[in-house]
């Protein structure tokens, strides 16, 4: 009997299971279901409320910096920015991968990974530069798949170069990224001279712009470009985590292993050669952007959110290529239980302090 009682439980376990059909949910490419994400986003951003600090300078650049002058006083306004800007930035995304047909088949599950990856940790839930950079960095991607689709991608280069620029002056390690411009050129281009020094001129366009501004309102000084240049020469090589990260750290890791074997070996399956290559960009976008982590002048897990644009593509491709509906459900449910529980002890500990 008790064998028989265990059996059940089991049953209706995997049964509530399927009732949480998130992946099944975001897998289709019906416009309906991304208005669940700022549900979902409200789910784990609800802890940091009775934070007293919900904002975050680490590796920021003049323009947020500026913003962050003019809000720092705003609690409200600051939380609702950091909000509606994820949100946002997950639409845009979703739209820019479907539009592109860089996945296998249509689909909202880059928009839910990126909202649970911009989520992940606590440091994470502040108002931050990456909030504004990876608007740029969306951009600059959707520029980068345009190469594919241009005679000649002159424009599109220079784009993706300025788009960079702009980022950077926001979070300065978006300049770690400027080496997929060229190697998108090699992957989708034939080899043009006028575009890879398109790609300079773009990237170098914002700061020429932004120096001539300080020029013109006479802020342009030693002092100035000292403090501007600080990041480049007071680097701290040190790591700031809780122990209690350790759990996600391991779902992470493994779903990433898991996800970059099936993309190696389902490389050649897919039907579109568009597609391969801009799967091969995606991953090359992720080692540079880990490059930019081990660079970060503090790496604390704000850095991170970095990799929540070529993380949520490659995972979804993972999902997607899955055939045992029940496995995807109860991974992305084990990553959910995992952020949410680190959330949960992050509030229990700050509540107790």
């Amino acid at each position: 009997m008790d064998k028989f009682d265990a059996k059940i439980r089991i049953f209706f376990f995997l049964a509530s299971i399927q009732q949480a059909v998130f992946i099944s949910f975001f897998r289709s490419n019906h416009f309906i279901n991304l208005l669940m994400l700022p549900l979902v986003l409200l789910v784990m951003w609800v802890f940091v409320l009775p934070k007293p600090e919900i904002s975050n300078t680490e590796n920021a650049f003049p323009l947020f910096l500026y913003a962050f002058q003019q809000l720092r006083d705003q609690r409200i306004v600051m939380l609702s920015i950091s909000l509606l800007m994820i949100v946002m930035q997950a639409f845009f995304l979703t739209a820019v991968i479907n539009r592109q047909g860089v996945l296998r088949e249509a689909s909202h599950l880059p928009a839910l990974l990126y909202v649970v990856l911009m989520s992940c940790f606590p440091e994470q839930l502040s108002f931050n530069p990456l909030l504004f950079a990876n608007f740029f960095i969306i951009m600059f991607l959707n520029s980068i798949f345009n190469f594919f689709r241009s005679d000649t991608a002159v424009f599109e280069v220079f784009d993706a170069g300025l788009f960079i620029g702009i980022g950077a002056l926001f979070y300065w390690p978006c300049l770690f990224l400027f080496p997929i411009i060229w190697a998108g050129l090699y992957v989708l281009r034939p080899f043009a001279i006028r575009e890879w020094a398109a790609s300079l001129i773009g990237v170098f366009l914002p700061f020429l712009f932004f120096g001539t501004l300080l020029y013109w309102f006479n802020i342009l000084s030693l002092n100035s470009l000292i403090a501007i240049l600080e990041p480049f020469y007071k680097v701290q090589f040190s790591t700031a985590y809780n122990g209690t990260y350790i759990i996600l750290f391991v779902i992470l890791l493994t779903i990433l292993l898991a996800a970059l074997f099936r993309f190696s070996r389902d490389l050649n399956t897919f039907a579109k050669v568009r597609t391969r290559k801009f799967l091969a960009i995606i991953v090359w976008f992720f080692l540079f952007a880990s490059l930019s982590y081990l660079v970060s002048v503090k790496r604390t897990m704000i850095s991170l959110s970095f990799l929540a644009i070529p993380l949520s593509v490659i995972i979804s491709n993972y999902f997607l290529s899955l055939k045992n509906q029940l496995l995807a459900e109860l991974i992305f449910l084990l990553l959910l239980a995992a952020v949410i529980y680190n959330q949960v002890l992050y509030f229990i500990q700050f509540s107790n302090f």
